[in-house]
């Protein structure tokens, strides 16, 4: 196979079967990483990467891996970067051309996460997000809680889009201006945590241990912070169907979309459609809400 790119990458059995449920090879993973790049790059350009890798894809084994795999190639951009949960610095990927993403999905990296804030601006994160993860099976609940949060910051003029996990969840993404701080942002995601729960008690909750949540979606405030990370938008899933994080319209968050809506096979021809929807979205200065709610406490 041939796909532009920046350097020369050595691709290693295309024909191999990465979703073998629905027939997605190597091949139609690099093709997809190639026509979503301009897409991609935007939003992982500037950020560290962690990946999953799924060398024999998802019904292999899979790992999380920060470190940058070995042997990296020269053209290859990496930054150290002090991991406290490891006591140690990792050496990290910052993608930052086609031929990197090429370098990856050849190693069976099928899913991409990065954090809020960029490298360059270290605790001043340039998207807030909150996210919506179900406790028991069923989509139905989480698109309920979204449309909440959705309403609220309609109500606000807040610019923010929903985001499929490209699992089983969503998450509500709000685009800021970066000279804001985490310990800000986190009086902003918890008081709209406690509005969707009291809004909606039988089927919100804040609460962190999955054995306590019952049936209830869990709106996770907390992952939003530093060093947290959240699945890239259009990034592939390991899941079965071969899902994308995918930006949804408010109609489609209340209609009838679904995550499964969204795959490897689908996601390029809508992109080309609608454009990055995340890209229209002005950043908005969430200070007078973090200064209101410090003194008022809540939404109501």
């Amino acid at each position: 196979m041939q796909l532009i790119a920046e350097h020369t990458v050595q691709i290693t059995h295309p024909e191999k079967v990465l979703w073998p449920e629905v027939g997605v090879t190597k091949a139609d993973l690099l093709q997809y990483l190639v026509d979503l790049s301009p897409h991609l790059l935007r939003h992982l350009a500037g950020r560290p990467l962690t990946t999953i890798r799924c060398p024999d894809g998802v019904a292999g084994h899979r790992f999380y891996q920060k470190d940058a795999p070995r042997p990296t190639p020269e053209w290859v951009l990496t930054r150290s970067v002090p991991s406290q949960e490891r006591n140690k610095v990792l050496d990290m990927v910052m993608v930052d051309s086609v031929s990197t993403l090429l370098w990856l999905g050849n190693l069976g990296c099928l899913e991409f996460h990065t954090g809020f804030d960029p490298i360059d601006h270290p605790g001043q994160p340039d998207w807030v997000a909150i996210d919506l993860d179900p406790t028991v099976p069923g989509f139905e609940p989480v698109r309920t809680v979204a449309m909440e949060i959705h309403r609220l910051l309609e109500h606000l003029c807040i610019p923010h889009i929903a985001k499929t996990s490209g699992a089983t969840g969503l998450q509500i993404w709000i685009p800021v201006r970066p000279s804001i701080r985490y310990e800000e942002t986190r009086v902003f995601t918890q008081a709209v945590a406690a509005y969707a729960v009291a809004k909606l008690p039988a089927v919100a909750t804040v609460e962190r241990l999955t054995k306590n949540r019952g049936d209830k979606v869990y709106v996770d405030y907390l992952q939003h912070g530093p060093g947290r990370t959240m699945i890239a938008p259009y990034s592939p899933r390991a899941t079965a169907l071969a899902t994308v994080s995918t930006p949804m319209t408010a109609d489609e968050l209340g209609g009838v979309a679904r995550p499964e809506s969204f795959t490897l096979q689908t996601v390029p021809t809508r992109v080309a459609r609608m454009g990055d929807l995340l890209a229209q979205l002005e950043p908005i200065d969430l200070r007078p809400f973090t200064t209101f709610l410090a003194r008022h406490g809540g939404f109501r």
